[in-house]
C-alpha cells in the first residue's frame, strides 16, 4: 500500500461522510421550513377567526 492509495481511500471516505452530513443538514433545514410554514398558517387561521368574530 502506498501513501497515495491510503490518501485516496481516506479522501473517498471523507466525501461519503460529507455527503451524509450534507443530506442530514438538508433534512434539518426542511423540517425548520415546514415548522415555519405551519406557524404562519396557524397565525393566518387565528387572524381569520378574529375577523369572523368581528363580522358576526
Amino acid at each position: 500500500m502506498t501513501l497515495g492509495s491510503r490518501c485516496d481511500r481516506q479522501c473517498k471516505g471523507n466525501q461519503r461522510r460529507s455527503g451524509s452530513v450534507w443530506s442530514k443538514r438538508m433534512i434539518n433545514v426542511l423540517i425548520v421550513v415546514l415548522r415555519a410554514v405551519v406557524a404562519v398558517s396557524n397565525a393566518v387561521i387565528a387572524i381569520l377567526e378574529l375577523i369572523r368574530e368581528f363580522v358576526d
